[in-house]
């Protein structure tokens, strides 16, 4: 999407920038609120390893079409679990 185009200046890069992490902060608030996610993150804990493993593949393209990572699930930075 935004990533891909040619920006004036370095402003109109982090505006863009700030622009996208609002929207994708408020899907993401929006989300983590629905029954969908909730559930699927439910079924992690199933005994079935098919369950699981569904509900972690379910998990993850529910973020890959918000253009989430987990990192911003978890509030986190990339690296800081590095040992």
């Amino acid at each position: 999407m935004g990533r891909d185009r040619e920006y004036v200046d370095n402003a109109e890069r982090q505006r863009a920038y700030r622009e996208r992490k609002k929207a994708q902060e408020a899907w993401l608030k929006q989300e983590l609120r629905s029954e969908k996610l909730v559930k699927v993150l439910g079924m992690l804990g199933s005994d079935n390893a098919g369950v699981r493993d569904n509900a972690a593949l379910q998990a993850t393209r529910i973020l890959k079409e918000a253009g989430l990572t987990w990192y911003d699930v978890l509030g986190m930075k990339k690296g800081l679990l590095k040992k």
